[in-house]
């Protein structure tokens, strides 16, 4: 589909408060993985009002890969069918990988029914969350997800992938 999926009344306007950041606090990298230009578009005008966010996108799951590897994000978000390699196979390939193993992906998809949903979580998402995007769930969704990526990482200032005994799977 050609419109973006968002779980409010596009006939309201949307207000979305600005994050007030302390200088100095660090920048939170998110990639967001999705061959759908709405929905790209979309997420990143809700990030746009975030400055503490920078936001990478890609467009297929092997671009999103390659820039996971060489970005070192601190969350993903992954849609579920991808041209070439779908998310649950991308998701595969970055739990593999000893650079980005340690990154919580979450699922962002279309595909809301409950078997979707209970085969992403045991594929390994930390989250999934359906379209339509509601705001509030998205964003409380990406702040576990930093809080469990942040926790993982030994030292401050450390962008190196440091993985607790707790977490490796």
């Amino acid at each position: 589909t050609a419109d973006p999926l968002l779980g409010v009344d596009t006939e309201q306007p949307v207000a979305i408060a600005q994050a007030q950041v302390r200088h100095g606090a660090p920048l939170s990298i998110v990639l967001y993985v999705e061959d759908n230009t709405a929905n790209l578009k979309l997420v990143a005008q809700l990030f746009a009002r975030r400055p503490d966010f920078r936001l990478l996108t890609a467009t297929d799951g092997n671009l999103g890969i390659r820039l996971a590897r060489a970005n070192q994000p601190d969350v993903i978000l992954m849609d579920i069918n991808l041209p070439g390699i779908g998310g649950i196979e991308a998701l595969k390939i970055l739990r593999e990988d000893a650079a980005t193993a340690h990154i919580p992906v979450v699922a962002l998809s279309a595909n809301a029914m409950p078997r979707d949903i209970e085969k992403g979580l045991h594929a390994g998402f930390f989250r999934y969350l359906t379209k339509p995007i509601i705001l509030n769930e998205l964003m409380n969704t990406i702040e576990s997800a930093l809080e469990f990526h942040s926790a993982g990482i030994r030292g401050t200032g450390d962008r190196s992938p440091q993985v607790s005994p707790d977490e490796r799977s």
